[in-house]
């Protein structure tokens, strides 16, 4: 390895800073704060987004240099990233004054950058599939370890969202998505988004249609918590398949649709943000793998 740890490590979380910040840009995203308005959201907006962002993306260095320098189980290095990780979250809340504007995107790059190191340091080069595997190990028997346990003893403290949800829809949410190797991403983001840059589409408009192809199988937490379990597989899933139908960013009729989406959700409260976290994993991987980094 002709480079150094550290340059690999910047290499890394700048695209996942990237991806980041190209999820945050990119317009319009339905329910989702964008350049145009704040989506179904009162309490955060795109200036905050970028404060927040600024506050954590350091931290995807540490993330990556994790898994360059890890020799220990995988298990042992979920642990180390998640005290990483709640450093991190302390971070975010100080710049945001308590609003929880990335926190599942910390989980989310804080693995994608550890098992990217991970992958590099065994001299593999990156790619979807790799990364796909490599999260899988890191991530093996987090919901058993986490969610399954709860069917069994509820703790003596309050739950977490993602664990209520569980408990009552069975709904794994990042956990799983974490642990499966993100399928969303793999199977169902990376191939819209490289399908509308071969189309010609600009790379706004392919990460929209990216967002709406995750959104359309994503199980979304976020939507369930806000909203409720038929909101997301009756209405958020079916619309984002209807709006591709229509060509998405790429016709008239498919942008004017994505624009009723957005006013749709903000009058029902309605919003992706699992979705967002995902289409940033996305962007993210796509450029890892274009960059070629061994």
């Amino acid at each position: 390895m002709d480079r150094s740890y550290s340059q690999i490590s910047w290499e890394i979380s700048e695209k996942a800073i990237r991806g980041m910040l190209l999820e945050m840009a990119c317009t319009p995203k339905p329910g989702l704060v964008d350049l145009t308005n704040n989506g179904a959201n009162r309490d955060m907006d795109f200036f905050l987004f970028s404060i927040s962002s600024a506050a954590i993306c350091q931290d995807f260095y540490r993330f990556s240099m994790l898994g360059l320098k890890s020799e220990s189980p995988n298990e042992q290095l979920l642990h180390s990233l998640r005290q990483e990780g709640m450093a991190t979250e302390k971070r975010m809340f100080r710049a945001t004054y308590g609003v929880n504007t990335q926190k599942g995107l910390i989980f989310i790059m804080g693995v994608i950058c550890a098992a990217a190191g991970k992958i590099i340091r065994k001299g593999i080069a990156l790619s979807a599939n790799v990364l796909s595997e490599q999260i899988r190990a890191i991530a093996s028997g987090i919901c058993e370890r986490e969610l399954f346990v709860l069917t069994k003893k509820i703790p003596k403290r309050n739950l977490t969202k993602g664990e209520e949800l569980y408990l009552k829809y069975g709904v794994r949410g990042i956990r799983g998505e974490v642990e499966d190797g993100l399928p969303a991403v793999v199977d169902h983001g990376l191939p819209e988004m490289r399908a509308g840059l071969s189309r010609g589409l600009s790379l706004n408009d392919s990460m929209v249609n990216t967002l709406l192809r995750i959104m359309s199988v994503s199980a979304d937490t976020n939507v369930i918590s806000r909203s409720n379990y038929s909101t997301l597989k009756e209405r958020v899933q079916p619309m984002a398949s209807e709006a591709l139908e229509l060509g998405g960013m790429g016709t008239a009729k498919g942008r004017e649709f994505i624009i009723q989406m957005d006013e749709l959700f903000i009058s029902e409260n309605i919003n992706p943000g699992g979705s967002a976290d995902l289409l940033a994993a996305t962007a993210t991987i796509h450029f890892l793998e274009k960059a070629g980094i061994v």
